[in-house]
C-alpha cells in the first residue's frame, strides 16, 4: 500500500474542489442543518422536571436521529460528487432518500446508540446534579463525560468511511458496509483523528469572529474529511474492501 497523502495535501485538494462550488456547498449545509434542527423541535416534547418527560425526549431524540441517517448518506453522495469532480447540486443531500435509506438508517443507528449508551451516564448524573451535590457526584460527572467522549471518539473514526462506501458499494448490507469501514481505519484511525483535530483553530476563530466564517470552513473541512476517504481507496485499500466482498 502507497502512503497516505498528508493533511496538507488533503486540505489542497479539498479547497481546488470546493473553489467554484462553495454556494452550493453552503446553501446545502443550512438546508441540512434547517430540517434536523425542524424536525428535533416539531417532534420534541415541551421540557419540564418530569423524569417521565426527559425520558420521553430522549427516546424521541434518539429515534429522530436514527431517521436522519438518510440526509446524513446525502450529505456524503454531494461531497463525493465533489471530490470526484462531479457536477454538484444542492438535491444531492435527498438522494439518501433513494439510495437505500434502510441502510443509511442502519448505519446511522450504530452512531446514534453508541452516543446515546456511553453518554446516558452523563446525562443521568446531570439531571439529579444540584447545587447542593457532595463533590463525588461532580467527579463522577466528570467520569462519564470523559468515558463518552472516549468510546464516541471510537466509533466516529472506526466507522467513518460507512456511508461513503454505502455509495461505492450499495449492494452491500450495512453490516458488511460497517465492517469494510473498521477494516479500511485500521491503523488510520489516529491519522484522521489528527486530522479532525487541525481544524479546531479554525473552528475558534469561525466562533470569535460571528460565526458567518463557520458557513465555509464547515465545507472545507468536509470536503478534506471526503478527500481522505477517496485517498484511503486510492492509496491501495480498494484491496481490502474487495477481499471482504468476496
Amino acid at each position: 500500500m502507497t502512503n497516505l497523502k498528508t493533511s496538507t495535501e488533503l486540505k489542497a485538494i479539498a479547497k481546488e474542489r470546493s473553489l467554484d462550488k462553495y454556494g452550493i456547498l453552503i446553501l446545502a449545509n443550512i438546508i441540512i442543518f434547517v430540517l434536523q434542527m425542524a424536525i428535533s423541535s416539531i417532534v420534541t416534547i415541551s421540557s419540564s422536571g418530569s423524569l417521565v418527560i426527559f425520558a420521553i425526549n430522549q427516546i424521541i431524540f434518539l429515534i429522530v436521529s436514527i431517521l436522519l441517517g438518510v440526509l446524513v448518506s446525502g450529505k456524503a453522495y454531494l461531497y463525493m460528487n465533489l471530490i470526484y469532480s462531479h457536477t454538484v447540486s444542492t438535491g444531492d443531500i435527498f438522494f439518501g432518500l433513494k439510495q437505500h435509506p434502510d441502510k443509511a438508517v442502519k448505519i446511522q443507528s450504530v452512531f446514534v446508540l453508541a452516543d446515546f449508551l456511553s453518554s446516558l451516564p452523563a446525562s443521568i448524573i446531570w439531571f439529579i446534579l444540584t447545587p447542593r451535590s457532595p463533590f463525588s457526584v461532580r467527579v463522577a460527572l466528570f467520569i462519564a463525560l470523559l468515558f463518552g467522549l472516549i468510546v464516541n471518539i471510537y466509533v466516529s473514526l472506526t466507522y467513518s468511511q460507512a456511508f461513503y462506501l454505502l455509495h461505492d458499494y450499495p449492494d452491500r448490507s450495512a453490516k458488511e458496509l460497517l465492517a469494510y469501514s473498521k477494516t479500511l481505519m485500521q491503523g488510520n484511525r489516529f491519522k484522521l483523528f489528527r486530522l479532525h483535530i487541525s481544524f479546531i483553530p479554525l473552528i475558534i476563530f469561525g466562533c470569535l469572529t460571528f460565526f458567518i466564517p463557520l458557513l465555509w470552513i464547515f465545507v472545507y473541512r468536509y470536503a478534506t474529511l471526503t478527500a481522505f476517504y477517496q485517498d484511503l481507496i486510492a492509496a491501495g485499500n480498494t484491496g481490502k474492501v474487495e477481499n471482504g466482498l468476496n
